[in-house]
């Protein structure tokens, strides 16, 4: 098995932990997790603890990767710390010969986030990111019909959400620009996505706005927020086709989501990611919409299946639906990012999601903000090579 640590012992890491453990239900798990590193040291406590409850062995505890290096042998590392010191973590970890895996936004900027890239092709290391939504298999399922021709040319996507409210949403450090923010924080779900269902994104434009200055906890504690919690725009692919973007975390109506895929032939209408509701798939025939039946959808696609991990994880190789609770969902996706990980390991072979595809979704989610800025539509060869980047050279500056 693979020794692995864990730099980040919070909220994240501990969700990583839980994907580790639906890895060993299904006796897929490929790593032994022999580390907790956080300069909390409650935190590295907590995460070893529900590391030996669900794991059956007690990772040891370390202030950081550099205690945990001259105690231990490590070949992979998972980063799920802050955004803003992955490249630290990240830099040391692939100097010193270990793979890494990197939680999204695989960095706080597009250039902090080159720094990883670079270290990972100097020591050739694997860098993988770990981006979830991809891997549900409802959104496999939406994949396989759309490269299958049933809705005819995509030219069309619309990628919205709206809820929240005033209140923080997971921790209040995604409420700090410095941290990433977390318009930047989702959106990087959001960017990935399109580009897997569709192809390379070539242009942004748009705009981002603070609607909420302060955000209430739980707990009714209230937090400063300087980070854009809206962004709206648009963006271009290389096919051809468009996407229509509202990312809106202060929303205070009905949560509302929306991802529709529309093509020449009809739509693909996908539910809310980690819900397991299935598709609406509409085709348009002798000039009529016709709903297809979850059923009739799988039949489009007869070669369709799930990896082996995800169909161990989910129960069947060809699912259009499925029933579990949001945390074994969440737990299962993670465990599909940690297999990935290690495959990529084991065979020399690139994961799904690798540093560069990490780097652009963070690019596309700046660009929104960087259009503003700018005042015109962005390139995402300039979004990544540093050329519009106002928003995020503020960033840079301040660090």
């Amino acid at each position: 098995m693979l020794t692995l640590a864990i730099a980040g012992c919070g909220v994240m890491g501990k969700r990583h932990v839980r994907g580790l453990a639906r890895l060993r239900d299904v006796n897929a798990l490929p790593f032994r997790l022999v580390a907790a590193c956080d300069p909390i040291e409650s935190s590295a406590t907590a995460l070893a603890d529900l590391a030996e409850d669900l794991l059956g062995e007690r990772p040891a505890t370390f202030p950081d990767l550099t205690t945990a290096r001259a105690a231990l042998t490590l070949d992979a590392l998972d980063i799920t710390t802050a955004p803003a010191l992955h490249p630290a973590v990240a830099i040391e970890a692939l100097a010193h010969g270990i793979d890494i895996m990197v939680e999204k936004p695989i960095a706080l900027t597009v250039r902090s986030g080159r720094k990883i890239l670079d270290a990972a092709t100097a020591h050739r290391r694997v860098l993988s990111v770990a981006e979830n939504y991809r891997r549900d298999p409802i959104n496999r399922l939406a994949k396989a019909l759309l490269d299958a021709g049933a809705i005819g040319r995509p030219y069309l996507a619309a990628q919205h959400f709206s809820g929240w409210g005033e209140k923080v949403i997971i921790t209040p450090w995604r409420h700090r620009a410095q941290s990433g923010g977390i318009a930047i924080d989702m959106g990087v779900h959001y960017a990935d996505i399109l580009e897997y269902f569709l192809g390379e994104i070539t242009h942004v434009v748009g705009m981002g706005a603070i609607v909420d200055a302060t955000r209430l906890a739980s707990d009714g504690t209230a937090h400063p927020a300087d980070a854009e919690d809206l962004t709206v725009g648009s963006t271009r692919f290389a096919s051809g086709a468009v996407a229509s973007w509202m990312l809106d975390l202060a929303g205070r109506g009905e949560f509302a989501f929306a991802r529709t895929l529309y093509g020449t032939g009809g739509t693909i209408a996908i539910p809310n990611d980690r819900t397991g509701k299935p598709l609406a798939v509409t085709r348009w025939i002798d000039g009529a919409p016709v709903s297809l039946t979850p059923e009739e959808q799988l039949a489009l696609v007869p070669a369709f299946r799930l990896d082996p991990v995800t169909s161990a994880l989910f129960g069947a190789e060809r699912l259009a639906s499925y029933d579990l609770d949001w945390a074994d969902i969440d737990a299962n996706l993670l465990a599909i990012e940690f297999d990935d990980f290690a495959r990529a390991i084991s065979t020399s072979t690139p994961p799904e999601v690798d540093g560069m595809q990490g780097l652009r979704s963070l690019a596309i989610s700046y660009g929104f903000l960087e259009s503003e800025r700018t005042g015109r539509i962005l390139p995402v060869t300039e979004l990544l090579d540093g050329r519009s980047t106002p928003y995020q050279d503020a960033l840079d500056a301040s660090t």
